[in-house]
């Protein structure tokens, strides 16, 4: 029963994706220049991060419920009855306090950042995910939140390698909200949330998801041709290393148009996020070596 109930607390919380959190955190102050040592400000960011998304998970569980249930949706743990929708609200609530109260050490840039996200990131879930576009734009900015926080740690200065790699990261996220809205197509209707493969169809909006795919493949490797960082300018082993996501993605949007089933579309959740990790490693691999 306890080893039950721990492992739905981790499921609830999306231990994984929170930890990929702390990760872009520190790959963005990386990339940024900013972090050279075992630097106090990220080790309580790290924290702040990890928690905020804990927190955010939990709230969100707790408001799908009913969602969740439309949707059959097997990955989550109040669903599951691996854990109580109680376990979940109380995870959020002192997450929330928590975030508060540690924000207070970082600067005071960082600190209203951190502030701004929390409050935006719960009321997401509360009810701003039922404006159509506005829940794919939040899910996205998601996706970049962490990043920007990276380089605002230690200084005001967003490096111009750091404002490319948030444009990305946003077109992918938004790329990958739109991709799976479609596979909860069903349980989203009867809910009464606006998405749009539902004001579109499911396939425009499996057009619209390729194209943002394809965008990612002009950008991901554009840093080699184009001098927005010097240590990616003509480095032979970027462009190498990069091409993998690249054709990663061409793939992933081949499937898409052929296939827009739960299922495939299940299977491609794990595999886009693992295209986004590779072409992640490729930019820090060649910006240290």
């Amino acid at each position: 029963m306890i080893k039950r109930r721990i492992y739905g607390f981790l499921k609830l919380i999306r231990l994984g994706v929170s930890l990929f959190g702390c990760i872009s955190l520190i790959i963005s102050g990386i990339l940024a220049g900013d972090l050279r040592d075992l630097q106090i400000e990220y080790l309580l960011a790290l924290l702040i991060v990890f928690i905020s998304a804990a927190g955010a998970f939990a709230i969100n569980d707790y408001c799908d419920y009913e969602i969740d249930k439309s949707n059959n949706r097997s990955d989550r743990p109040i669903v599951l009855n691996l854990i109580s929708r109680r376990t979940a609200l109380y995870t959020a609530t002192i997450s929330f306090f928590l975030v508060l109260i540690l924000g207070i050490f970082l600067n005071v840039l960082a600190m209203i950042f951190v502030y701004i996200n929390l409050l935006i990131f719960y009321l997401y879930s509360l009810g701003l995910k039922k404006i159509l576009f506005f829940k794919n734009v939040l899910i996205a900015y998601s996706y970049i939140a962490t990043i920007i926080l990276g380089t605002i740690l230690s200084d005001v200065e967003v490096e111009p390698l750091i404002i490319y790699f948030s444009i990305m990261a946003f077109i992918v996220g938004l790329a990958n909200e739109i991709m799976f809205d479609i596979a909860d197509l069903e349980g989203d209707k009867k809910v009464g949330i606006k998405t749009i493969p539902m004001s579109l169809g499911i396939k425009k909006a499996a057009i619209i998801v390729v194209i943002l795919y394809m965008i990612i493949v002009i950008l991901d490797p554009l840093p080699f041709f184009v001098n927005i960082d010097d240590s990616l300018h003509y480095d032979i082993y970027f462009l190498i290393s990069i091409m993998i996501p690249v054709l990663s993605y061409v793939i992933l949007s081949r499937s898409l148009i052929k296939n827009h089933s739960k299922e495939n579309i299940s299977k491609l959740r794990v595999y886009v996020f693992i295209i986004m990790q590779i072409g992640t490693v490729s930019y820090l691999l060649g910006v240290l070596i």
